[in-house]
């Protein structure tokens, strides 16, 4: 597929950031078909000046956090440390997360945080007609941080299941598939 890719308007995800899927075919939310990428995908996000995402952990993907414009710090934990850690980012720089880490984006700056998420494999992500969040490869928490350690890290969410990732993707194959058909 020749095409030239550009950011769509982003929409609110369930972290409280923004993002637009602009080159990640497995998002209810991206136009491009179903099968195009299914190793990895690209979504520009924005997050707003003197805000911070929900913590969230994604159990199947491995994502990279670039900064392509002001600046970002990004607190994780994964599970093999002992306590959470901050690392700052500015423009050009980027982190990376894997899967199983708790992570928070948070921008303390008084400017918007432009960056872009490559995801491997790629990012799964549905929502209905109506708006309803169907599945989120990112399972966002309502914790904090002092809450999830005093649990011993773990979660009152349970975990999105690998089952229930396939059963995702099958459906929006087939929906993207119907809509692909004339």
């Amino acid at each position: 597929m020749n095409r030239v890719f550009s950011i769509t308007t982003p929409f609110r995800v369930p972290d409280g950031t923004w993002v637009s899927p602009f080159l990640n075919a497995q998002d209810s939310q991206s136009d491009l078909p179903f099968d195009l990428l299914d190793g990895f995908g690209i979504a520009a996000g924005m997050i707003d000046p003197n805000s911070r995402s929900k913590i969230h952990v994604m159990p199947f993907v491995t994502q990279v956090t670039f900064v392509r414009s002001g600046s970002l710090a990004v607190r994780m934990k994964g599970p093999d440390d002992a306590e959470p850690y901050s690392l700052r980012l500015a423009a050009a720089q980027a982190v990376l997360t894997e899967p199983g880490v708790f992570f928070q984006l948070i921008n303390e700056s008084s400017e918007p945080c432009e960056v872009l998420y490559i995801v491997s494999p790629a990012y799964v992500f549905e929502m209905s007609v109506e708006g309803a969040v169907l599945y989120d490869n990112a399972v966002v928490l309502d914790e904090g941080w002092e809450d999830l350690a005093a649990t011993g890290w773990r979660t009152a969410r349970s975990m999105a299941t690998a089952e229930q990732r396939a059963d995702a993707m099958r459906r929006l194959s087939e929906v993207k598939r119907k809509k692909a058909t004339p």
